[in-house]
């Protein structure tokens, strides 16, 4: 019996220690995945500090071209921030307005419930003035039988709990009315505020696109050769092919999930990441030897860009000859790349589906009308577009 028992204890401490085994291996993956995680993002910032670092050097002035490059970069940049906040302001005002009118729908309500309460609480008031103050002895005083008495007694406070709940519902729709009353006042002047806000915000604007409009007429006279023309796209061209193999650098320890679909799979299916005329062909000259290396859409402002396939954000900032620019990681080392766009809407080490917009068509980096500029690069040399997206 005694060698039973001990059998039995250390069964339950083998057990025991089982279990405890088992549920230690199941939080290793989770650890690990966490682990994981950390190192990526760790991996992520590095490389944020190192494009950082690398947009210092290439956005140094030299000249006075540099120069009037950069306060382009500068009001470029207060332009697309004062787009976004206003339509911010938009998007608020326009919900501020739908619970506005919800306020004044139930402020309507609640004040055509206060009228018929008003005029029960009033039928109330003259029933009890008429029976008057003592109703309870009057009906003990009087001589009749005890029973019916009683019926009478507890009508009475039928009546009177009812005229108390028909009070008190009284009085508690005129609590709710002076609440939705003071919130649709607090609504009234948000909006008020906002609408001023956004005054100033497109009175802003206009400032700086003249502000613009005057370095881009200091530019175009810089440039009135075609040498100077020249050296301006030879050296947005040097500074993208830099970001992008820095880009690509940085990028290459990154891990992509195993159950992403290949971009290469995608070949010939994907949608153009907007719709618009397209302004040139690939490997179109453009001067002196210099042929385009992506495709200009030419679509109107303010409209949706959107990623072409999964991806994770690796670039999304101004670069100059770009304006604000984003650059999408597909994994196998190819990439996206969307220019000259309004505003950017994701950030560095953000997930992107296929179909997700991730920034608005403008003419940032100095174009004279709205359009995207659109490349597709493998290990940072491009490809042509049309043989990606179908249409």
């Amino acid at each position: 019996m005694k060698l039973s028992s001990k059998m039995k204890l250390s069964s339950k401490k083998f057990s025991g220690f089982v279990l405890a085994a088992l549920l230690s291996l199941s939080l290793i993956p989770a650890c690990l995945a966490q682990a994981a995680d950390d190192e990526q993002q760790a991996r992520l910032a590095e490389i944020k500090q190192r494009i950082e670092s690398l947009q210092q050097e290439l956005n140094q002035v030299k000249g006075e071209r540099d120069q009037l490059l950069k306060d382009l970069e500068a009001n470029e940049k207060d332009i697309s921030e004062l787009l976004q906040r206003i339509d911010k302001i938009k998007s608020d005002m326009q919900s501020r307005g739908e619970k506005l009118q919800e306020l004044k729908q139930e402020e309507k309500q609640l004040e055509e419930s206060r009228r018929s309460m008003q005029r029960r609480v009033e039928q109330e008031v003259a029933a009890a003035y008429r029976l008057g103050r003592q109703e309870q002895i009057k009906l003990l005083l009087n001589q009749q039988d005890p029973q019916h008495i009683a019926r009478q007694l507890r009508y009475h406070d039928y009546f009177l709990k009812q005229r108390s709940r028909v009070i008190d519902d009284y009085v508690s729709t005129l609590d709710q009315l002076s609440t939705v009353s003071a919130g649709i006042q607090r609504e009234q002047d948000t909006l008020a505020h906002e609408r001023n806000q956004l005054e100033e915000k497109r009175s802003a604007l206009v400032s700086a696109q003249k502000s613009r409009q005057r370095t881009l007429d200091k530019l175009a006279r810089q440039l009135a050769s075609k040498s100077g023309e020249l050296d301006q796209l030879q050296g947005d061209r040097s500074r993208l092919q830099r970001l992008v193999d820095e880009v690509g650098r940085a990028i290459a320890s990154l891990i992509n999930p195993s159950d992403q679909t290949p971009f290469s799979k995608q070949r010939g299916r994907m949608q153009w990441p907007a719709q618009g005329r397209r302004a040139n062909a690939f490997g179109q000259p453009r001067a002196n030897g210099i042929t385009w290396t992506g495709v200009t859409i030419r679509a109107g402002e303010g409209e949706a860009v959107q990623a072409i396939h999964r991806g994770r954000v690796v670039f999304s900032d101004y670069l100059r000859g770009q304006g604000m620019l984003i650059i999408l990681d597909h994994g196998d080392g190819y990439m996206s790349l969307y220019g000259h766009n309004q505003s950017l809407t994701r950030a560095i080490g953000e997930w992107v589906e296929r179909g997700d917009t991730i920034a608005r068509i403008g003419n940032t980096g100095g174009m004279s009308q709205p359009g995207l500029y659109f490349e597709i690069r493998r290990d940072g040399k491009p490809q042509d577009p049309t043989a990606w997206c179908r249409g």
